[in-house]
Order: C-alpha cells, then sequence, then structure tokens
C-alpha cells in the first residue's frame, strides 16, 4: 500500500486526541470515520473540531471557506463494527488500558480488510506484546502530541513484525499532512519528547515540593531561556553550542541533585577526542565547514526572532 491508496481513515475513540486527528486527516482531504462508545463524546468532539477550525481561521492557518468542507469529510458512530467496512488506515486512541487496547485491536483486525494499515497513539504501552496476533507487518504505532493539529512531531515506532512499506506509507502520509515523523526502530516507553517531558516535570515537582521556587517562577525560568533555546537548537546541538566539556563539568557537579547518574558515554568519547562543539568545529555535529562567527550569528537571529514572536 503505498499514500496514494490511502483515502479512507477509521479513528477509533474521540477523546482529547481522537477527535484532534480525525480534525488532521479530514484536513488533509480523508474520509473519515469518528467512532466512540459514547454519543455524547462524539457530539463533543464534532464541536470541538468546529471549535478548533474556527480558531485556526482566526489565525490564518485554513481559509474560513475550508471549515464546512472539512466538517463534512468527518462522520460518526458508536461501535467499530457499524463503522464503513473498507478503511484503509485505522488508528486507535482509545484509553491506555491493555485491555482496552487489545480488544480494540482485534475488533479492527476482524472489520478492516486485509491491506488496512492499523495504528496506535499510545503514549506508554507496547502495544507489539498486547496484541502480537494482530496483522503484524501492517501494524506500528504512530504517536501524535497535543494538540495534533498544530504540533508536527509524530512518532512512528516499527514492531518487531513491521513490514518497511508499511513505515514508508506512514511516514509519507504524515509528511503530506505537513507532520514530522520520527521513526523508532524498536519501542521503547515514553519514545523522545515524553521522555525528556516526564524528566523535566521530576525535577519541576522537585523544585516545587522543596520551597525552591514558585510555579510562577520555574515557567518565567523556562520561557525566558530553556524554551527559546530549545526552539532555536534542540537540546543536543544546544550542548554544542555550550561546548561539551563544560556540558560535562556541569553535569558531573549535578549529579546529586538529580535521581541519576548517567555515564555520559557519547559525550565522553567525544570529548576524549577533541571534539568539544561548536568551538572546535565537531560535537555531536560536524562544523567544520562553518566558522564559530557564521554559527553564533545564526544561532543569535534565531533567539531573536523567536523572543520577538512570544514578547
Amino acid at each position: 500500500m503505498t499514500p496514494a491508496d490511502v483515502q479512507r481513515v477509521l479513528v477509533v475513540g474521540a477523546g482529547t486526541m481522537g477527535h484532534g486527528l480525525a480534525q488532521v486527516f479530514a484536513a488533509g482531504g480523508y474520509s473519515v470515520h469518528l467512532t466512540d462508545v459514547d454519543p455524547g463524546r462524539l457530539d463533543l468532539a464534532v464541536a470541538q473540531i468546529r471549535a478548533n477550525l474556527e480558531v485556526l481561521a482566526e489565525a490564518g492557518a485554513i481559509a474560513d471557506g475550508e471549515i464546512a468542507p472539512i466538517l463534512e469529510r468527518i462522520q460518526t458512530g458508536t461501535a467499530i463494527e457499524e463503522s464503513p467496512g473498507d478503511a484503509d488506515l485505522a488508528i486507535e486512541a482509545v484509553p491506555e488500558d491493555p485491555g482496552i487496547k487489545r480488544e480494540v485491536f482485534q475488533r479492527l483486525d476482524r472489520r478492516c480488510p486485509a491491506p488496512t494499515i492499523l495504528l496506535s497513539n499510545t503514549s506508554c504501552l507496547n502495544v507489539f506484546e498486547i496484541a502480537p496476533e494482530v496483522r503484524p507487518e501492517r501494524f506500528c504505532i504512530a504517536h501524535w502530541y497535543a494538540p495534533p493539529y498544530i504540533l508536527p512531531l509524530v512518532d512512528v515506532v516499527r514492531g518487531p513484525g513491521t513490514s518497511t512499506e508499511t513505515i514508508d506509507t506512514v511516514v509519507d502520509l504524515l509528511r503530506g499532512l505537513g507532520k514530522k515523523p520520527v521513526v523508532l526502530e524498536r519501542f521503547f516507553p515514553g519514545y523522545l519528547a515524553n521522555r525528556l517531558q516526564v524528566a523535566l516535570s521530576h525535577e519541576v515537582s522537585y523544585l516545587l515540593d522543596n520551597g525552591y521556587a514558585t510555579a510562577e517562577q520555574v515557567d518565567e525560568a523556562a520561557t525566558a531561556s530553556l524554551a527559546p533555546r530549545m526552539m532555536a537548537l534542540g537540546l543536543v546541538k544546544r550542548m554544542d553550542y555550550g561546548g561539551l566539556d563544560v556540558c560535562l563539568a556541569i553535569q558531573k557537579n549535578m549529579v546529586g541533585e538529580i535521581g541519576h547518574d548517567p555515564e555520559f558515554r557519547e559525550m565522553r568519547e567525544r570529548i576524549d577526542r577533541g571534539h568539544l562543539g561548536v568551538k572546535t568545529g565537531k560535537g555531536f555535529y560536524d562544523y567544520a565547514d562553518r566558522t564559530t562567527t557564521e554559527l553564533t550569528r545564526e544561532r543569535d537571529l534565531a533567539l531573536l526572532k523567536i523572543l520577538g514572536s512570544i514578547s
């Protein structure tokens, strides 16, 4: 199956993520069937999708005239078995309960045609162990971030039996929707962004619980420093700019203040080779063809643009 073969999408679960997924696919031109066991939740989902689209139109992201056609491409129902039996792609966004997930996958496997690709939006469950018998070649994780109709990242996780064709189709389809898929070759809980977010949340709780800072102070520190630098450089490249030797020294001094003692293997290997980041032309990234002045200018312009947009 190729992205061009995907015309009809089935979304199971109309909650926080499910309604947003239905909106994204409908906005992308796909015929969408959104199902949920709770009729009231379906009504709320449609109302929320309309409200989301109005916000996007207000921001100039879509035209006012696009709202009605997008909504018309979304149909709803209360049972997987009552959905059209010709979905090319099905994605579940039901609660993070292994029993519920397994039942949904089994019902989708029975309902959907053999070529249909099945996706899971799970944040942390190893669905490949929960339902190993469900068409393994055409089954993978596509984990989105809220709100999915705005944030571009999607974690695409390959299962033990997922075919390369399935991964390629899902990645190309997501890119066609304007998303930025990151392919992970095996499952690990939380993937990338969630693990980073959880680590930050732990430290935030530690600071608040011990009275080191107020909620307002933590957020001010993040928005006035951490967040703009992350937007401009990410996390790894930010260490390159700071100098890996400096970063390692800081982290070693802070080990007693955090809940684990990482080995810093990747960082130490680069330092031992004299690759300290931007200042030596190579760190985690290779900057050999650019001067420190050029790289600093690029970073500074990016930061000024970011800060100007949020001030």
